[in-house]
Parts: C-alpha cells; structure tokens; sequence
C-alpha cells in the first residue's frame, strides 16, 4: 500500500517548529529585554534620578537649608556617573542664590543638558527651593 512514512515526518516538522515558536513568544513575554540594553540613560536621565535619590526622606532639603554645599557635592559625585560633569545652582523661592560656593566637579564639557528640580525642607518652617543642575560629558 502506501507509505504514511514521509507524511508523518512532514507534521513532525510542523510540529517542532509551532513548540519552537511558542517558545520563543512566551520566553519574550516572560524574560522582556532590559531597558538599559534597548535605549541608553541621557544626561538628563542622570540628573533626575541623581536629584531624587539624594532627596531621599527629605535629605537634600536638610543639607540646602544648613548650606551644607560640600556634602551636595560629594554625594553628586557618588551617584553620577564619573565622566559626567556638572555644576548645581540653588535657588530660594524668590529666585535668589543660596549656595556662596560652587557645586561642581569640573568644567561642563560638550552637550550640556539642565535639570530643574523642586525640594523643600522638612522643617517646623517649610522651605521650598529650586535647583538648576548642568550637566556635560567630560572632554
């Protein structure tokens, strides 16, 4: 009679490939590729995040309203990146400088982005400041 044989091997085939394929999208839907890997973090990315974590429970207000610039810049330091320059301007809600020295690590380098950021401090007396931080790839 006939033989089934080269029939069969043919759904085989049909087989494996749809298990593979399944596979492959349910893997993809599980393990999702890593943002990092997809799209690099811009200077402005740093900035922010930098900002945030350092006003953490309020911590950036305290050192802004005890004029603690020294520690501003040394966690900057830790939390950017080492070839990103920057330089931080404080500001009072009316606009004035607060900081009488320089926030910064070195001299901005190309492609210069500004982050705004808002804090206050947590205070009896509620101090709302606003800080201008430049940030620059290092030459």
């Amino acid at each position: 009679m006939f033989d089934n044989r080269g029939q069969i091997n043919i759904i085989e085939a049909f087989l494996a490939i749809a298990i593979i394929f399944s596979a492959v999208v349910i893997s993809s839907v599980i393990f999702p590729s890593s943002p990092d890997l997809v799209k690099p973090k811009s200077l402005a990315d740093f900035g922010q995040e930098a900002l945030i974590k350092l006003d953490t429970n309020g911590e950036l207000g305290k050192l802004i309203a005890y004029g603690n610039w020294t520690a501003i810049k040394q966690s900057l330091d830790i939390l950017l990146p080492i070839d990103v320059s920057f330089n931080l301007t404080v500001y009072d809600e009316d606009l004035n400088k607060l900081n009488s020295q320089a926030i910064q690590n070195t001299n901005l380098g190309h492609e210069v982005v500004l982050v705004d950021y808002v804090c206050a401090s947590q205070n009896t007396t509620v101090q709302f400041f606003i800080l201008r931080l430049q940030l620059g790839w290092s030459n």
